[in-house]
């Protein structure tokens, strides 16, 4: 007998009898996990047996070759009974999992919202946020999902362009007035290759500067408190009242103009959680 279709009107507790017996050898350890008596669940595999017509146990010898081909069936289908019952879970809404998200810390205040967002409607969706400047590789399987900042995706990724970067000289209002005499920030190593850092060489040569970092977010806090005038995107420096565009520089940082992408593995983009961020993450920051 081939055991790949079940007859109708098995009994699938004594079904679970047998398949408890096939994998734990003996009658007693099945009974231990099922929490009945071995006489119980030799009952109730010689009722299956009676029911199919079958020997799926042999005394002293144990399980036979259909007993064990049915256990192999229950447990393909209780294995697709767990998957069809968390496929309903995500379908109505219950997001649940880890998700790595990577990103440099210049796009963290922009994260904020969406990411409050995300705990408040999934509360067993569990965040990894990686802040570097290098970040992790999602083709190579380091993150899940990525919002960065280049022209152009790679071709082993998918997702979707959310916004362009438009990035102008900022600062306070007493050293905006003044561009020529103000000091700057600028960006430092591992940054200073960076396609920003090099509009800093081009056009803040000569010119006196307070601080080099490597760290976005020490750069903008800085620029904040007015310790010198410096590149930032506009949609950032926005977020602080205390700052003022230098208008001189517009034309120039023009050119700086960048999109940002959030992108994840084709082999990811249709697990429910990653779905849910990159959704929410969109919802807050495309256009």
């Amino acid at each position: 007998m081939t055991a790949r279709a079940l007859p109708e009107g098995l009994d699938w507790d004594a079904l679970a009898h047998l398949e408890a017996v096939e994998r734990l050898g003996t009658a007693a350890a099945a009974g231990r996990e099922l929490g009945v008596a071995a006489s119980t669940v030799y009952r109730r595999i010689a009722a299956l047996e009676a029911s199919l017509g079958l020997r799926c146990f042999v005394p002293g010898e144990g399980v036979t070759a259909v007993a064990r081909e049915l256990a192999s069936l229950v447990r393909e289908t209780a294995a697709g009974v767990v998957a069809i019952r968390r496929r309903a879970r995500e379908d109505h809404g219950v997001v649940r999992g880890r998700v790595r998200l990577t990103t440099v810390d210049g796009f963290m205040p922009l994260l904020v919202e969406p990411l409050t967002a995300l705990a408040a409607r999934h509360p067993e969706l569990e965040l990894d946020v990686n802040v570097s400047n290098a970040g992790l590789s999602v083709r190579r399987g380091e993150a899940d999902v990525a919002l960065t900042a280049v022209p152009r995706p790679g071709p082993h990724l998918v997702g979707r362009r959310l916004f362009s970067i438009e990035f102008g000289v900022f600062g306070l209002e007493r050293l905006a007035r003044d561009p020529d005499a103000a000091p700057w920030v600028v960006l430092g190593p591992p940054l200073h290759t960076s396609a920003i850092a090099r509009w800093e060489q081009q056009h803040v040569t000569g010119r006196r500067i307070a601080v080099r970092t490597a760290s976005r977010r020490g750069f903008d806090d800085l620029v904040g408190a007015g310790v010198g005038i410096g590149v930032m995107p506009r949609r950032l420096a926005a977020l602080d009242r205390r700052l003022v565009e230098v208008p001189a520089f517009r034309e120039a940082t023009a050119e700086l103009t960048t999109p940002a992408w959030l992108l994840t593995h084709p082999e990811l983009q249709g697990r429910a959680p990653v779905v849910a961020v990159m959704r929410t993450i969109a919802d807050y920051l495309a256009g």
